[in-house]
């Protein structure tokens, strides 16, 4: 194994990661800003109008409360996003076909896929942290658990927008699973509210919706605040990451429909 690892091609390894970073922060305009706008949008429409009629959240103004949320739907979103789309055209334009005879391996090709999809999480998670500062003062009261929860959650929606670039013959369907599936989960996360806001039924429902945990996570790691238990949201969302990084590799080491 450890054989292995040393004859890895770690050249090739680290420019697929370097072409997906810079694939994505060449095109900034489409990638960065928008989530940015999108969520600075959010916290003066619905932080400073429903914070009106919201006064708090578990003790915080509910501009602070949603903040976490926010963030992490930004991360979210695109970190599918981005592995979702490059897997997606790399397959439409057969470009992959130069990837799959260069010496590289099911484990290299995977991880380039998730490691541009935490990257650009990251870097969507430093650009909104920073551009609303001017509007909401923001506590840290666990850093690491924030980074974790960054981690995690990119990868692990990273890894289903592979299964996604694979499953999709068309941009229609890279769509649809994002409007359909993506989209409505988010906002089922627990963005805008507390988990003891719901009635019974959707409270039930918000326990097995995974963005709930991610979401939730981050708010503890911002505020100190959760309404699940920290440590059992940190280990689902490390299992995910791992188990959706297991299934891009079967799905790799079979070829599945790697070639369109």
């Amino acid at each position: 194994m450890l054989g292995k690892i040393m004859n890895t091609n770690w050249t090739g390894f680290l420019t697929l990661i370097d072409r997906e970073f810079y694939r994505f922060m060449r095109l900034s305009r489409q990638t960065i800003f928008p989530p940015l706008i999108t969520t600075v949008l959010f916290i003066l429409i619905f932080g400073y109008s429903l914070g009106t009629k919201i006064h708090e959240i578990h003790g915080f103004s509910y501009i602070l409360y949603i903040f976490p949320g926010l963030l992490q739907m930004g991360v979210i979103n695109n970190a599918y996003a981005n592995s979702s789309t490059s897997l997606f055209m790399s397959r439409f334009e057969r470009s992959i076909e130069n990837m799959l005879v260069a010496p590289l391996t099911p484990f290299q090709l995977v991880t380039s896929y998730m490691m541009g999809a935490l990257l650009r999480g990251l870097v969507v998670a430093i650009a909104i942290y920073v551009a609303s500062l001017p509007f909401v003062s923001i506590p840290v009261a666990h850093p690491f658990l924030i980074l974790a929860s960054l981690v995690f959650s990119s990868l692990f929606f990273g890894g289903l927008g592979i299964v996604c670039g694979l499953w999709s013959e068309s941009w229609d369907k890279i769509a649809l699973y994002t409007n359909f599936v993506l989209t409505p989960l988010t906002y089922l996360g627990g963005v805008f509210y507390s988990l003891e806001m719901l009635p019974p039924f959707w409270h039930k429902v918000s326990l097995i919706n995974p963005i709930f945990y991610s979401v939730d996570l981050i708010r503890y790691g911002f505020l100190g605040h959760s309404d699940a238990s920290p440590v059992f949201s940190l280990s689902l969302l490390f299992l995910l990451a791992i188990g959706v990084y297991l299934w891009c590799f079967i799905l790799f080491r079979r070829g599945y429909k790697l070639i369109k």
